[in-house]
Order: structure tokens, then sequence, then C-alpha cells
């Protein structure tokens, strides 16, 4: 055979055992396996392939990396936190410690080769110590670190998900020491294959854990109104599933220091970054069309949060009645981070909550719209002063900072509540209806403009142009100078009352402008 012959077969030989090498490591033991003294091997000889598979055989369920994000998680027994910390390149050192093991069975096996006087065999076990320690050398860089995790999730069983599967389970609610069943109310054992991410920083106590301070201030700020307050609880026990089943949109309305804002600050520590502000320009008819394929990190904040607030609008703002349907019901929202290349889609998980002293305006005709509004009136105020006003209480500075140490008892709470929503479904009491009605009668502004200017009877009619003349002096004079255009208003005013086209020019049927106000 001549030398050439010979160098082929052994390029031959060591190509075979390269294979047959990373066969083997299409079987990476699963978590909690034990990991073999020849898996190790194998890994080592398949180079950082194999360093990734190992890093994979010892951190299954404690890293996973998201592809969306290109982020890693750590496993914290609950649920998946990101590892801000780079804890994931600090697991690359147990990879380290697998190969140091080896090295050590290889140092023992050199000592009794030695004592059998078999030169041969302490050289090849010589050699083989050195590839390890080689390994071991590079894989203190930071270059081998890096790599050794870029393999752990690109290889063929890989540590990584895409990203969609994280926060899809609307009835399990993570904690600090546990996850909470929200269809029984009981606590379960927290699973990785559960993929939560978003969860509650404080533990779980029980159901019964008790929060008086709470429960008592509660009834303060809705002057004892029982009935008011069980719709509260069970509409932040509904907020804290990921189910939209329900389609509304509540509206916490009344003039400041009335207690809505400090509730949403308590629940919002109650619930960490599964509550979430959201810009109230997102609800607002703001008068410009965005960009579609402009970056939208407002919509991708709204991925699995539970409950999302805006607070606070300027007075004569107007509601996108589009935009809130759309954020309020159950549709598939789209958005995309501003450095991302794609959109993403995803189902939403949030209720949606308004907390202002100007009621915005909206279009008193649109059912829909309607349809989701939940007013709810805060009434009283809380002053630093003496109250002078039947609906005003002293205020407790000291309130906010007790009612954080509560946190668990308001937990256990929120999740009566959600049993309660399972039961009782969640029916508006009267006052909740009665203030929404109000609400959308005063921004009927066409009903306004014929009941102050026109009459109404069957035989009667009007010239179109002179109609909308009248409607814009008066829209002026008591509204503003945003005056809606002719044909909004004929919109508006043809589905009260007939119109017909004569000489070319449109009438409208069953009403006329009252002389005695129009002249």
């Amino acid at each position: 055979m001549t030398k050439i012959q010979d160098i082929d077969d052994i390029r031959r030989q060591v190509e075979a055992r390269r294979l047959e090498e990373a066969k083997n490591l299409d079987d990476v033991p699963k978590k909690d396996d034990p990991i073999s003294a020849r898996f190790i091997t194998d890994c080592l000889n398949s180079n950082e392939l194999g360093d990734g598979a190992l890093f994979t055989a010892i951190h299954r369920g404690e890293f996973l990396f998201n592809k969306s994000s290109e982020e890693w998680l750590q496993w914290n027994g609950t649920h998946w936190r990101y590892d801000i910390m780079g804890a994931a390149l600090a697991g690359v050192e147990d990879v380290v410690e697998k190969y140091n093991t080896e090295v050590s069975a290889l140092n023992k096996k050199i000592q009794e080769a030695h004592q059998e006087e078999d030169i041969a065999k302490a050289r090849m076990y010589e050699k083989r110590k050195e590839v390890f320690k080689k390994r071991i050398s590079r894989l203190r860089t930071d270059k081998g670190r890096r790599n050794c995790l870029k393999f752990a999730h690109t290889s063929k069983d890989p540590l990584a998900v895409i990203g969609e599967e994280f926060d899809a389970q609307p009835m399990l609610l993570p904690c600090k020491n546990t996850v909470i069943d929200l269809t029984t109310g009981s606590s379960r054992k927290g699973l990785p294959e559960n993929y939560l991410i978003k969860a509650c920083p404080h533990e779980w106590k029980g159901i019964d854990e008790p929060a008086p301070l709470f429960q008592k201030w509660i009834r303060e700020i809705f002057s004892d109104d029982e009935e008011l307050v069980a719709y509260i609880q069970k509409l932040f026990g509904y907020g804290i599933t990921g189910k939209i089943s329900e389609h509304i949109f509540a509206v916490f309305h009344g003039q400041g220091r009335n207690g809505k804002g400090l509730l949403v600050e308590t629940i919002s520590y109650v619930l960490g970054d599964l509550v979430g502000p959201v810009q109230s320009e997102m609800l607002l008819n703001e008068g410009t069309a965005k960009n579609s394929s402009a970056p939208s990190p407002d919509i991708m904040a709204l991925r699995g949060m539970r409950i999302v607030f805006a607070s606070e609008t300027d007075e004569g703002k107007r509601f996108s009645p589009s935009r809130v349907k759309w954020l309020s019901g159950g549709d598939t929202l789209v958005g995309r981070y501003p450095h991302d290349r794609h959109h993403t889609t995803f189902d939403p998980t949030h209720q949606l909550f308004l907390l202002t002293n100007h009621k915005p305006h909206a279009p008193a005709d649109d059912f829909a719209f309607w349809e989701r509004i939940r007013l709810i009136p805060f009434n009283l105020s809380f002053v630093d002063r003496d109250p002078v006003e039947p609906n005003e209480r002293p205020v407790d500075k000291t309130l906010p900072d007790r009612l954080k140490t509560e946190a668990s008892g308001i937990l256990a709470w929120l999740v009566r509540g959600c049993l309660l929503w399972q039961k009782e479904k969640l029916i508006p009491p009267a006052i909740v209806t009665d203030a929404t009605k109000e609400y959308r009668r005063n921004e009927d502004l066409i009903g306004d403009f014929i009941d102050q200017c026109c009459v109404v009877e069957k035989n009667a009619e009007v010239a179109a142009s002179e109609l909308y003349t009248a409607f814009d002096d008066w829209f002026r004079a008591h509204i503003g100078n945003r005056v809606p255009k002719q044909k909004k208003f004929g919109s508006l005013i043809g589905k009260r009352f007939g119109r017909e086209k004569v000489s070319g020019r449109y009438r409208y049927y069953g009403l006329k402008l009252n002389p005695a106000v129009v002249e």
C-alpha cells in the first residue's frame, strides 16, 4: 500500500468515526438522565457542536433561547425569566466541569498504565487528556462560551422556541412560589413546558389570605355599595385571566384624588409585570393615520399582559371607536418592535382600562362601541384638609404603603373575584349601566341639536343646506370649532329622518327648524 493510500484510509476512518459520533449526539440525554462518559467523549470529538449538545443535556429545562427576541431565559421554578445577568454564559462552566471529570478519570488511567508499565496506553491517555484540556481552555474564552451557547440553540434538538409559545396559558397565574390554577383557585407545580414569563412577584398564601385594610378601603371609595364592590372584584378577577371573552372597556371616571389611581397602582404592585400602562393616544382619534409598516412597540407591549390601563385624557378629546373595539376585542393583534424585520401576530390576553377625569367624546350611534363601554363612577374626593362637601373624605397619605403589606391577601381577593366571575359572569350593576347610558346620551350631539333647534312633526320638512347651516352655528356656539363635515352630519341625521332629492337638492322630512330658536 502506498503512503497516499495510507493517508486516504486514515481520512476515511476519521470521517467514519466523526459521523458515528455526530450520530450519537442525536440522542442527547433528557433532563435528570445520567450523562455517560461515552456521551461526554462523543461531545468532545464533535467539536463546538458537541459542546452545545453537552450544554443542552446539562441545562434542558433550566435555560431556553427565544428565537424571536434572540434572548436567553432562565427557569426559576415557577416561570421563565429573561437572563439579564448572563447566567446561561456562566452555565458553560458546567460543560467545563463535565470535561474536567473526564480529565480526572484519565489521570487515574494514566497512573494505572504507568504502574502496569504500559507506556503506549499511558501515552494514548495523555493525548486524550490534552484534547480535553485544550477544549476546556477554549471554553473559558469569551468566544468559546458564546459559540457553545450558539450551538445549543441551533442544533438538531435545540434549547430554543420560536417565541409564540410564551404566556399562552390564560388560566394559569405564576407567582413567586407557585402557579395558581385560576379555574379552581388552587396551586400547582410550575412546569417549564407551560412557557410562562410574566408573573406576580408576590407569594401565594392561599385563597383565604385576608386583606382587611384593602377591603375596607375599596368599600369606602365606592360608598359601601356592595353590588358595585362585587362587580369591581369580578372585573379585576376576570382581568387576571388571559381570556378575552367579555369584550368590555372599563372607564374609571371621576375628578382627581378619588381613589381610582391608587386602586390601579395597588393592583399593579400586586401583579407586577402582568399589568402595564399604555398611551391614552392609542385609544383616541388623533386625526392622522399611522403608517401600517412602521414599528409598533406600543402594540407589542400588550403581548402577554393581563391588565393594561391608559391614564388621563385632555378635555375635548375624542375616542377612536375602531381602535377601542380592536384593542378591547379578541381579534388578532399585529405589531413590530423597532429592530424586528417582520411583523408579529398574537392573540390578545389583556383587559383594557381607562382612568380619566374627562370623558372623551364618542359617536352616540356606534352600537358596537357602546356595547363595550362600562363607565364606573368614582364620586368621592380625598382631601388633605377638613372635608366640607358631602363627597369629601380625609386623605390618608400612609395608605399606599400600608396597602402594599397586604399584597398576598389582595392577590387572594383577585383570585376569589376570578372564581366569582366564572360562577356569576360579569353583569354590571345599575350604577354602572345608568352612568354609561347617561354618558352615551350626553354624546348624542345630533339629539341635542334636534332638541334645542328643531321641531319634530310628521308633515314638517327642511332643506338639507338650511339644517346643516343651523347645526354649524349651534355646534360652534355650544361645542367647539371642529364641526363635523356636512357629509357626516347628513349620514347621522339620515338615520333618524327621511331624505329625498327634490330639484337637485336634498330635503329632510319629519322635522323643521324651530323659528323661536333659529332665525
